[in-house]
Protein backbone atom coordinates (compact mmCIF):
# COMPACT_ATOMS: atom_id res chain seq x y z
CA UNK A 1 0.00 0.00 0.00
CA UNK A 2 1.30 3.45 -0.95
CA UNK A 3 -0.97 6.51 -0.56
CA UNK A 4 -4.20 4.52 -1.06
CA UNK A 5 -5.63 6.79 -3.76
CA UNK A 6 -5.99 4.08 -6.42
CA UNK A 7 -7.27 1.25 -4.21
CA UNK A 8 -11.02 1.04 -3.63
CA UNK A 9 -11.65 0.87 0.11
CA UNK A 10 -14.66 -1.45 -0.13
CA UNK A 11 -14.38 -3.30 -3.46
CA UNK A 12 -10.68 -4.21 -3.86
CA UNK A 13 -9.34 -7.24 -1.91
CA UNK A 14 -6.49 -5.25 -0.38
CA UNK A 15 -6.95 -6.82 3.06
CA UNK A 16 -6.69 -10.44 1.91
CA UNK A 17 -8.64 -12.73 -0.38
CA UNK A 18 -11.95 -10.89 0.14
CA UNK A 19 -13.01 -7.25 -0.13
CA UNK A 20 -14.36 -5.31 2.84
CA UNK A 21 -17.75 -5.32 1.15
CA UNK A 22 -17.74 -9.13 1.23
CA UNK A 23 -16.55 -9.18 4.85
CA UNK A 24 -18.97 -6.60 6.25
CA UNK A 25 -21.83 -7.04 3.78
CA UNK A 26 -25.11 -5.63 5.03
CA UNK A 27 -23.43 -3.53 7.71
CA UNK A 28 -22.55 -0.94 5.08
CA UNK A 29 -24.76 1.80 3.75
CA UNK A 30 -24.64 1.86 -0.06
CA UNK A 31 -24.05 5.60 -0.28
CA UNK A 32 -21.39 5.56 2.43
CA UNK A 33 -19.24 3.05 0.56
CA UNK A 34 -19.51 4.58 -2.92
CA UNK A 35 -16.28 5.76 -4.53
CA UNK A 36 -14.10 5.75 -1.41
CA UNK A 37 -10.44 4.77 -1.62
CA UNK A 38 -8.04 3.59 1.06
CA UNK A 39 -6.63 7.12 1.26
CA UNK A 40 -9.67 7.99 3.42
CA UNK A 41 -8.25 5.93 6.29
CA UNK A 42 -4.58 6.96 5.85
CA UNK A 43 -3.25 10.15 7.44
CA UNK A 44 0.39 11.18 7.48
CA UNK A 45 1.47 7.69 6.44
CA UNK A 46 -0.46 6.01 9.27
CA UNK A 47 -3.66 3.95 9.24
CA UNK A 48 -6.61 5.83 10.78
CA UNK A 49 -9.66 3.51 10.48
CA UNK A 50 -11.51 5.18 13.36
CA UNK A 51 -15.08 6.17 12.52
CA UNK A 52 -15.61 3.26 10.13
CA UNK A 53 -17.58 0.08 10.94
CA UNK A 54 -14.52 -2.07 11.59
CA UNK A 55 -14.38 -4.56 14.45
CA UNK A 56 -11.38 -4.48 16.75
CA UNK A 57 -9.98 -7.59 15.05
CA UNK A 58 -10.43 -6.09 11.59
CA UNK A 59 -8.87 -2.78 12.63
CA UNK A 60 -5.89 -4.64 14.09
CA UNK A 61 -5.45 -6.50 10.79
CA UNK A 62 -5.49 -3.19 8.90
CA UNK A 63 -2.75 -1.77 11.12
CA UNK A 64 -0.51 -4.73 10.24
CA UNK A 65 -0.41 -3.72 6.56
CA UNK A 66 2.74 -1.65 5.90
CA UNK A 67 2.42 1.74 4.21
CA UNK A 68 5.25 2.88 1.95
CA UNK A 69 5.30 6.63 2.46
CA UNK A 70 8.09 7.08 -0.10
CA UNK A 71 5.85 6.00 -2.99
CA UNK A 72 2.70 7.68 -4.23
CA UNK A 73 0.90 5.09 -6.34
CA UNK A 74 -0.53 1.79 -5.09
CA UNK A 75 0.60 -1.41 -6.80
CA UNK A 76 -0.48 -5.06 -6.89
CA UNK A 77 1.82 -8.07 -6.67
CA UNK A 78 1.30 -11.84 -6.87
CA UNK A 79 1.31 -13.36 -3.38
CA UNK A 80 1.06 -17.00 -4.44
CA UNK A 81 3.55 -19.56 -3.19
CA UNK A 82 6.36 -20.96 -5.30
CA UNK A 83 9.00 -19.38 -7.53
CA UNK A 84 6.89 -16.49 -8.72
CA UNK A 85 5.42 -15.75 -5.30
CA UNK A 86 8.67 -14.54 -3.73
CA UNK A 87 9.29 -11.93 -6.43
CA UNK A 88 5.71 -10.69 -6.58
CA UNK A 89 5.48 -11.86 -10.20
CA UNK A 90 2.84 -14.29 -11.45
CA UNK A 91 3.89 -17.71 -12.69
CA UNK A 92 1.80 -20.76 -13.59
CA UNK A 93 3.61 -23.02 -11.10
CA UNK A 94 2.74 -20.80 -8.16
CA UNK A 95 -0.86 -20.56 -9.40
CA UNK A 96 -1.04 -24.36 -9.65
CA UNK A 97 0.33 -24.76 -6.11
CA UNK A 98 -2.23 -22.29 -4.80
CA UNK A 99 -5.16 -24.02 -6.54
CA UNK A 100 -3.97 -27.43 -5.37
CA UNK A 101 -3.80 -26.21 -1.76
CA UNK A 102 -7.36 -24.88 -1.91
CA UNK A 103 -8.51 -28.13 -3.53
CA UNK A 104 -6.95 -30.18 -0.70
CA UNK A 105 -8.62 -27.96 1.89
CA UNK A 106 -11.99 -28.33 0.16
CA UNK A 107 -11.60 -32.12 0.21
CA UNK A 108 -10.86 -32.01 3.94
CA UNK A 109 -14.03 -30.02 4.59
CA UNK A 110 -16.14 -32.37 2.45
CA UNK A 111 -14.67 -35.34 4.30
CA UNK A 112 -15.63 -33.89 7.69
CA UNK A 113 -19.20 -33.20 6.55
CA UNK A 114 -19.74 -36.74 5.27
CA UNK A 115 -22.56 -38.97 6.46
CA UNK A 116 -22.59 -40.92 9.71
CA UNK A 117 -21.42 -38.21 12.13
CA UNK A 118 -23.63 -36.12 14.41
CA UNK A 119 -23.90 -32.52 13.21
CA UNK A 120 -22.61 -31.03 16.48
CA UNK A 121 -19.49 -33.20 16.22
CA UNK A 122 -18.96 -32.25 12.58
CA UNK A 123 -19.24 -28.56 13.44
CA UNK A 124 -16.74 -28.86 16.28
CA UNK A 125 -14.24 -30.73 14.07
CA UNK A 126 -14.76 -28.19 11.26
CA UNK A 127 -14.04 -25.28 13.62
CA UNK A 128 -10.89 -27.03 14.83
CA UNK A 129 -9.78 -27.58 11.22
CA UNK A 130 -10.32 -23.89 10.49
CA UNK A 131 -8.66 -22.78 13.74
CA UNK A 132 -11.85 -21.17 15.01
CA UNK A 133 -12.40 -22.79 18.42
CA UNK A 134 -12.19 -20.16 21.16
CA UNK A 135 -9.40 -21.56 23.27
CA UNK A 136 -7.86 -19.42 25.98
CA UNK A 137 -4.90 -18.27 23.89
CA UNK A 138 -7.29 -16.92 21.23
CA UNK A 139 -9.46 -15.17 23.82
CA UNK A 140 -6.38 -13.43 25.21
CA UNK A 141 -5.29 -12.48 21.68
CA UNK A 142 -8.69 -10.85 21.14
CA UNK A 143 -8.22 -8.72 24.26
CA UNK A 144 -10.31 -10.67 26.76
CA UNK A 145 -9.16 -10.78 30.37
CA UNK A 146 -8.58 -14.43 31.23
CA UNK A 147 -7.59 -15.14 34.86
CA UNK A 148 -5.72 -18.32 33.93
CA UNK A 149 -4.40 -19.34 30.52
CA UNK A 150 -3.48 -22.87 31.59
CA UNK A 151 -5.03 -25.97 30.04
CA UNK A 152 -7.81 -27.10 32.39
CA UNK A 153 -7.19 -30.76 31.62
CA UNK A 154 -3.51 -31.02 32.56
CA UNK A 155 -2.54 -27.52 33.89
CA UNK A 156 0.96 -28.16 32.51
CA UNK A 157 0.87 -25.69 29.61
CA UNK A 158 -1.13 -22.76 28.26
CA UNK A 159 -4.27 -23.75 26.40
CA UNK A 160 -4.19 -23.62 22.62
CA UNK A 161 -5.93 -25.74 20.02
CA UNK A 162 -2.72 -27.61 19.28
CA UNK A 163 -2.04 -28.36 22.93
CA UNK A 164 -5.61 -29.11 24.03
CA UNK A 165 -6.34 -31.64 21.31
CA UNK A 166 -2.96 -33.14 20.44
CA UNK A 167 -0.32 -32.04 22.95
CA UNK A 168 -2.09 -32.48 26.30
CA UNK A 169 -1.05 -35.70 28.10
CA UNK A 170 -4.64 -36.19 29.24
CA UNK A 171 -6.15 -36.10 25.75
CA UNK A 172 -3.24 -38.10 24.33
CA UNK A 173 -4.64 -41.18 26.05
CA UNK A 174 -7.84 -40.73 24.04
CA UNK A 175 -5.95 -40.75 20.74
CA UNK A 176 -3.93 -43.77 21.86
CA UNK A 177 -7.17 -45.62 22.57
CA UNK A 178 -8.65 -44.59 19.22
CA UNK A 179 -5.57 -45.88 17.41
CA UNK A 180 -5.93 -49.17 19.28
CA UNK A 181 -9.60 -49.43 18.32
CA UNK A 182 -8.67 -48.80 14.69
CA UNK A 183 -5.88 -51.36 15.00
CA UNK A 184 -3.01 -48.95 14.61
CA UNK A 185 -4.45 -47.24 11.58
CA UNK A 186 -4.30 -43.50 12.20
CA UNK A 187 -0.93 -41.75 12.03
CA UNK A 188 -0.81 -39.32 14.94
CA UNK A 189 1.00 -36.15 13.89
CA UNK A 190 -0.72 -34.02 16.54
CA UNK A 191 -2.54 -32.06 13.87
CA UNK A 192 -6.09 -32.58 12.62
CA UNK A 193 -5.17 -31.80 9.02
CA UNK A 194 -2.46 -34.48 9.02
CA UNK A 195 -4.85 -37.02 10.51
CA UNK A 196 -7.52 -36.23 7.91
CA UNK A 197 -4.96 -36.58 5.12
CA UNK A 198 -3.87 -39.93 6.52
CA UNK A 199 -7.45 -41.21 6.64
CA UNK A 200 -8.23 -39.95 3.12
CA UNK A 201 -5.07 -41.53 1.72
CA UNK A 202 -6.05 -44.93 3.14
CA UNK A 203 -9.77 -44.94 2.42
CA UNK A 204 -9.25 -46.58 -0.98
CA UNK A 205 -7.88 -49.70 0.69
CA UNK A 206 -10.76 -50.06 3.14
CA UNK A 207 -13.68 -47.60 2.85
CA UNK A 208 -15.30 -49.09 5.95
CA UNK A 209 -12.18 -48.41 8.01
CA UNK A 210 -12.03 -44.84 6.71
CA UNK A 211 -15.64 -44.21 7.74
CA UNK A 212 -14.98 -45.55 11.24
CA UNK A 213 -11.82 -43.46 11.52
CA UNK A 214 -13.68 -40.31 10.46
CA UNK A 215 -16.44 -40.93 13.01
CA UNK A 216 -13.93 -41.59 15.79
CA UNK A 217 -11.96 -38.47 14.90
CA UNK A 218 -15.03 -36.20 15.08
CA UNK A 219 -16.32 -37.91 18.24
CA UNK A 220 -12.94 -37.55 19.98
CA UNK A 221 -12.68 -33.84 19.12
CA UNK A 222 -16.21 -33.25 20.41
CA UNK A 223 -15.57 -35.31 23.56
CA UNK A 224 -12.43 -33.32 24.43
CA UNK A 225 -14.05 -29.94 23.75
CA UNK A 226 -17.14 -30.87 25.78
CA UNK A 227 -15.03 -31.95 28.77
CA UNK A 228 -12.99 -28.75 28.54
CA UNK A 229 -16.15 -26.62 28.64
CA UNK A 230 -17.64 -28.73 31.42
CA UNK A 231 -14.64 -28.03 33.64
CA UNK A 232 -14.52 -24.31 32.85
CA UNK A 233 -18.21 -23.39 32.89
CA UNK A 234 -19.71 -25.98 35.24
CA UNK A 235 -16.79 -26.69 37.54
CA UNK A 236 -17.30 -30.43 36.98
CA UNK A 237 -14.71 -33.04 36.12
CA UNK A 238 -15.37 -36.40 34.52
CA UNK A 239 -13.37 -39.22 36.18
CA UNK A 240 -10.45 -40.15 33.92
CA UNK A 241 -11.51 -43.76 33.47
CA UNK A 242 -14.92 -42.54 32.28
CA UNK A 243 -13.41 -39.70 30.23
CA UNK A 244 -11.26 -42.10 28.23
CA UNK A 245 -14.28 -44.11 27.10
CA UNK A 246 -15.91 -42.75 23.92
Amino acid sequence: MKDGTTTDLWLDPWLGSRSLLEILGGQLDREARRGLTCSRIIRDGVWRPEGYPFTGQLAAKIHLIPIDANQTEDSWSWAGSGTGGGSGLFCFRSCYDLVRTHHDQAEEVDFIWGKGVARKMQLCAYRLLRGRLMTRDRLIRFGMLIPDAKCVLCTDANESMGHLFFGCPVTWHIWTEQCAQLRGGVGMDRDIRSILSWIRDHRGRDPGWARRARVRLAASVWHIWKERNRRIFEGLTTPLLEFYII
